[in-house]
């Protein structure tokens, strides 16, 4: 089957005018069309969600949400950035065509995934990288927020760092008390790590904003130099998420925490002294060496 823009395209004469509305908004910006509701879609475009459905069905889908996946399918396969400000999303079921060769769908996502991550691999900042890795060695300590997928890299990154003895505190900005409880901690001698993957969560990026508004350096770790969090970050470091089905995959950027703290450790290396690092004189107390 040809791509939904191409679909579209062939069959834009055959819409009525009210539908081709739907169709131009969708032609317009096909990200956005990955992850945006059937409700918020009706509002953009002023028509009813009845109207939108048939035109699905116009268009040869049997739903929204087969319209949504195909347009996944579609900025994955040209290897653009899905912009997604915080919409309610579900993941659609995979369409019954796609199913009549599940091996071959499977081999499909792993040449994405092959795809992306060779990407990453090729538009890698080593300075960039450096710079944060800097950056984190000269802060007093590290606070990292972050929601849902982005949380979870930020547990990670923060694992990680208590490895290397380095400190750092956790922020689900999700939790207002975890946001309160962090604030104090925003000075100019900290450094704030702001994680934001689709969907970018509105009060992660408040946090940066607020922390830039306080000459607090913020290192941004985002999918895309588009996202919201980008224009208060000092430093800006990124690695795709994007999939057919999911709203994110985690790998490239726990590969992109790895390759960070990785380099950390290199820097700090380079500048050791004979002081024993926290975990190091933690393990003292059991005797251990």
């Amino acid at each position: 089957m040809i791509d939904i823009v191409s679909n579209i395209q062939k069959r834009y004469a055959t819409l009525t005018k009210t539908q081709q509305r739907i169709a131009d908004f969708m032609l317009a910006d096909p990200q956005s069309m990955t992850f945006i509701t059937l409700r918020e879609l009706s509002a953009a475009v002023n028509v009813s969600e009845i109207t939108i459905l048939n035109t699905c069905v116009a268009l040869g889908y049997e739903n929204f949400n087969e319209v949504k996946y195909e347009f996944r399918k579609y900025v994955s396969m040209q290897c653009k950035v899905m912009v997604q400000v915080e919409n309610n999303y579900a993941s659609p079921n995979v369409p019954r065509r796609e199913l009549q060769d599940k091996h071959n769908l499977l081999l499909q996502v792993c040449q994405e995934e092959y795809d992306m991550t060779k990407q990453f691999f090729e538009s890698l900042n080593f300075e960039s990288i450096f710079e944060a890795a800097q950056m984190i060695l000269k802060a007093r300590a590290v606070v990292i927020c972050g929601y849902g997928v982005s949380k979870q890299v930020a547990d990670f990154f923060s694992m990680r760092l208590a490895l290397l003895g380095l400190p750092s505190l956790v922020v689900n900005t999700e939790s207002a008390d975890s946001i309160q409880a962090a604030l104090p901690f925003l000075t100019e001698e900290v450094l704030l790590v702001a994680i934001s993957f689709p969907d970018y969560y509105l009060m992660t990026t408040t946090v940066a904003e607020y922390a830039k508004s306080g000459d607090v350096p913020v290192l941004a770790v985002t999918d895309s130099l588009v996202s919201p969090i980008v224009q208060y970050a000092t430093i800006t470091l990124t690695a795709s998420t994007t999939t057919r089905l999911f709203l994110n995959t985690i790998g490239l950027p726990l590969m992109l925490i790895n390759f960070l703290t990785t380099t950390v450790s290199i820097e700090k290396s380079a500048a050791a002294d004979n002081e024993l690092s926290v975990p190091e004189s933690f393990a003292g107390l059991f005797g251990v060496s």
